[in-house]
């Protein structure tokens, strides 16, 4: 059961919406409405898909920023920054389940990978018709996108801790 739980949770399927809602977030608080490039999308699937993380990401005001979701691990009252260091160990276990979801959000137009290695959205109307439960992640995957746009790569990076 458990299983395939987590099998119906980490598809190509589900990471391909949450990478795609992850892009449109960020390039609607991109200063100048970049698109993302690539190497982040890697480390969308570990944090919403996680459940740990992505409670940090719920619990985090979209206008806090990243920093301050990153600063939650290490409250006191939590106490949780393995947490933030799994992230990197996450990702890379994680890299097939994301780059499936990158081809497939391409493949259905939810996508462009361009020339220089940016991700275009090429729709960020929302989807509907979704259960209850996966518009939360796509959401969280926005708020995660909003906070990514609102940094350099090298800011993001360190903040989570991670290398790309």
């Amino acid at each position: 059961m458990l299983a395939r739980e987590a099998q119906n949770v980490q598809n190509p399927a589900l990471g391909a919406a949450l990478v795609w809602r992850f892009c449109c977030g960020y390039v609607e608080t991109n200063r100048v409405n970049a698109p993302p490039p690539l190497p982040l999308l890697f480390l969308v699937l570990p944090i919403v898909l996680h459940q740990a993380s992505s409670e940090f990401v719920r619990r985090t005001y979209k206008s806090s920023g990243l920093r301050a979701f990153a600063a939650k691990f290490g409250d006191s009252s939590a106490s949780k920054q393995d947490l933030l260091i799994q992230i990197h160990d996450r990702s890379i276990r994680w890299r097939k389940l994301s780059l499936q979801s990158v081809e497939l959000a391409v493949a259905g137009s939810l996508l462009k990978l361009a020339d220089n290695g940016d991700v275009v959205p090429l729709s960020r109307t929302k989807a509907r018709g979704l259960s209850d439960e996966v518009k939360h992640l796509m959401d969280l995957a926005e708020k995660l996108g909003a906070w990514f746009g609102e940094l350099t790569v090298h800011e993001v990076v360190s903040t989570l801790k991670v290398r790309l």
